[in-house]
């Protein structure tokens, strides 16, 4: 019996796994993007945090939800010294209690200006939960110039969905997210010019690079630039980026005579790394037959017939679509907290437990995908034989075990014999 073989013939090493309260999560936005300074310091770094409230654990008090949140941001330059550090406590209060849940896509915002003079920086953001007791960190690198050294130069690039003008002035939403995948439409960059001398005409472009190589050049536009701080923006083409990975944007600022990219004719350039992976979407809209496959682990038999027999695959994503849609915990917004859950999670065994077949399709993933990460993770093995087993923990005193009988790291699953539940979302 392998119970047997547990207890005297086997070694066991904990690993903790989902039970660590440090989470690095992708949920919570986090920008850092360098300007000019108009105080003493060669630059200064601007710091954007958005925080959804669908991420912080609301209590009832009153007759209002409230939510408690500390905030940590700190500067360290590339010794690992603190050069700089602020802290705000934030009190978030909700009469609505889907409100509080994410139901209306509400969120904190909050804003971070740090002098600091020409370097590279670490921009770390730590937020804890106090309900939850949950810390949520994230963290950027950026490069500060000596503005001061140059007559014309370019400020860092800002990401934004959103952008007007307003009484001579743009009003910016950055865009809340570091994967431009997650967007079905253009983007903006947001800068500013640094002119020191005299007024000038400059044409203004954009370049996307991947493993530097150029994917895509934008139209030359030509703008007056005006002595001191100026404001603008570009509209870049995000139907470009259409393999997934690390891509860089750059802004560039040619001599008014320029007709077309010429790098001798540069002014001024800036640059920032991006990202571009695969969403739930282009996923879907990649494979969809694929996609109705891996519902095998929360729909019913009834419910996979009818969005197969569909005529076609249009047909077919209409109706994924309303089935996500039913389950869809905050209906009011446009982020489907259950169907991103169930595909990340799909998407996390291909990667951990891929054996003879895909990852979702083994034993691990199917449990990993029911029921999520276990608490904790026994690694085993018998002094007997060859044969190496996991023991994965969930709360309730439910153990998984798994066996790999051959080596090529294919483990079913022993205990139970049986597994037949279906994933539902938990909050």
């Amino acid at each position: 019996m392998i119970r047997k073989l547990l207890l005297p013939l086997l070694t066991a090493i904990i690993l903790l796994i989902s039970n660590s309260s440090v989470m690095a999560i992708d949920n919570y936005f986090l920008d850092a993007v360098v300007f000019n300074s108009s105080d003493s310091t060669d630059g200064r770094i601007d710091v954007y945090l958005v925080i959804p409230y669908q991420l912080l654990t609301f209590e009832k008090l009153g007759e209002n939800f409230v939510a408690n949140i500390d905030v940590d941001v700190t500067i360290t330059d590339k010794d690992n010294n603190r050069i700089d550090f602020k802290h705000v406590r934030k009190t978030i209060t909700t009469a609505d209690y889907r409100q509080s849940q994410g139901a209306a896509g509400e969120f904190y915002k909050t804003f971070f200006r740090f002098g600091v003079d020409n370097g590279t920086y670490s921009v770390s953001a730590d937020i804890k939960d106090e309900f939850s007791g949950n810390l949520y960190e994230r963290e950027r690198e950026v490069t500060v110039i000596d503005f001061n050294k140059f007559s014309f130069s370019l400020s860092g690039i800002l990401l934004l969905s959103q952008i007007e003008e307003v009484d001579g002035k743009y009003k910016i939403t950055p865009f809340i997210s570091d994967n431009i995948g997650a967007i079905n439409s253009d983007f903006f960059a947001f800068f500013e010019i640094y002119n020191k001398n005299e007024p000038k005409t400059v044409k203004i472009a954009y370049r996307l690079l991947k493993k530097d190589e150029v994917v895509s050049e934008g139209e030359l536009k030509e703008i007056n630039v005006h002595v001191g701080n100026n404001q603008s923006f570009v509209r870049i083409d995000a139907s470009k980026m259409s393999l997934s990975g690390e891509y860089i944007v750059q802004i560039i600022a040619y001599d008014a005579s320029a007709t077309e990219h010429d790098d001798k004719k540069v002014l001024a350039i800036t640059q920032r790394s991006i990202k571009h992976h695969e969403t739930l979407i282009s996923f879907l809209e990649e494979d969809i037959n694929k996609a109705i496959k891996m519902l095998r682990y929360i729909a019913t038999d009834a419910e996979l017939e009818k969005i197969e027999n569909a005529k076609t695959d249009d047909a077919k994503r209409e109706k994924l679509s309303l089935y996500w849609k039913e389950l869809d915990p905050t209906p009011n917004t446009a982020y489907n907290e259950a169907m991103n859950e169930y595909y990340q999670r799909i998407k996390y065994a291909n990667e951990q437990f891929k054996s003879y077949t895909e990852g979702w399709l083994t034993d691990m993933g199917m449990i990993y995908v029911v029921l999520g990460p276990p608490i904790q993770v026994e690694k085993q093995s018998s002094m007997g034989s060859n044969i190496q087993y996991r023991l994965w923990q969930y709360s309730g005193n439910r153990t998984f075990l798994f066996a790999d009988k051959n080596g090529f790291g294919n483990y079913r699953l022993e205990r139970p014999y049986l597994f037949n539940e279906k994933y539902r979302y938990k909050k």
